[in-house]
């Protein structure tokens, strides 16, 4: 089980950090549409409209629980950017959030173990929700490429 980690303030309460999530998508109305769906959750959004920017803050942000990646972006694809996310921070739950278009890529990108979960767009609030839930209590299975 995922805790929220907790740090010490002046007067040695422990409070609770949000729990930062990585959302990459080159369409800002997605990114202002994914912040709202998160707003009044125990998360914080970073927000990356390249895979480019996306990586850099991977390598610049050691706290973050989990990736949510569009699959068509300009300077690289979804399925490219988690690959390289996947190399960096093994660990973290990826999830990819695209259109019907890209669903047999998504799949594919699910196959070969870059993601968990594919979201179609537009989502379902509650479901998108869940599944960033589930992939930080550990609750999905990547499946190994063969």
């Amino acid at each position: 089980m995922n805790k929220l980690p907790t740090m010490q303030n002046r007067n040695s309460i422990p409070t609770r950090q949000p729990i930062l999530i990585l959302c990459v998508d080159d369409e800002e109305n997605i990114l202002k549409a994914l912040k709202r769906v998160f707003r009044g959750e125990p998360y914080r959004v970073l927000m990356a409209t390249t895979g480019s920017q996306g990586l850099a803050i991977l390598q610049g942000a050691d706290e973050i629980g989990l990736i949510l990646s569009d699959l068509r972006m300009p300077d690289m694809t979804g399925t490219d950017f988690l690959t390289m996310a996947k190399a960096l921070t093994p660990r973290i739950p990826r999830i990819i959030l695209t259109g019907q278009a890209d669903k047999n890529s998504a799949q594919e990108a699910v196959r070969s173990g870059v993601a968990f979960c594919v979201l179609l767009k537009p989502w379902d609030d509650p479901v998108l929700l869940q599944a960033v839930r589930d992939g930080l209590k550990g609750n999905f299975h990547y499946e190994e490429a063969g």
